[in-house]
């Protein structure tokens, strides 16, 4: 798979929103989006949430990290001191949204006795560098976490597997992989699964 560059990324987004600028002022609306990971690409910031406007096209991609990360912003505003029992995690994702989601582990972290490891990795499987967490497979853990200070568990969001399977897109079950990276595997599902779930 060719991959898009960041410079191509950057140009693709000016020329989409000079088209929104116009088509707001023609319908009242922007009409068209880019999925998320044109900005990731790019390395840019992702549009705030309004202009995303009701989200129409987040079943197709366009807003979903954008929605992910403002309800995870608003699930840590009211974050705990400390946790009762200290605890030492992995948090894996998709090298494409690795950078978005430090703010937030840095904030998780600074509670006392959390300690989260932010892993974006990588798919070797796919042979992309640059991936979003849903295309990461069993493989890509398998090879991504060796040697990595995994801590006492490993979380996954449940867009990793196959819908109500225990499936990764390269067919090896959950179980599989915890026996190759000597590590607990839990899956959360949303944004309150994560924050509750992290934190105790």
């Amino acid at each position: 798979m060719k991959s898009i560059s960041p410079e191509y990324a950057k140009k693709t987004i000016k020329q989409v929103e000079r088209i929104q600028a116009s088509l707001q002022i023609t319908l009242g609306t922007r009409f068209c989006w880019l999925a998320d990971e044109w900005y990731l690409i790019a390395g840019t910031n992702l549009p705030c949430y309004k202009t995303y406007e009701n989200m129409p096209q987040e079943s197709n991609g366009v807003g979903t990290i954008r929605n992910f990360l403002e309800s995870l912003r608003e699930k840590s505003q009211n974050l705990p001191k400390k946790v009762k029992k200290p605890k030492k995690v992995s948090w894996i994702v998709g090298k494409l949204v690795y950078e978005a989601l430090i703010p937030t582990v840095e904030k998780l972290n600074l509670i006392n006795g959390l300690t989260i490891n932010l892993y974006g990795l990588p798919s070797i499987y796919w042979g992309q560098d640059q991936v979003v967490t849903g295309l990461l497979t069993g493989e890509d853990l398998i090879y991504g976490l060796k040697n990595k200070d995994l801590g006492e568990a490993v979380y996954i969001p449940s867009i990793m597997l196959k819908i109500n399977t225990d499936l990764f897109l390269d067919d090896k079950n959950i179980q599989e992989v915890e026996n190759q990276i000597n590590t607990k595997i839990h899956v959360l599902d949303d944004s309150n699964d994560i924050i509750n779930t992290l934190i105790g």
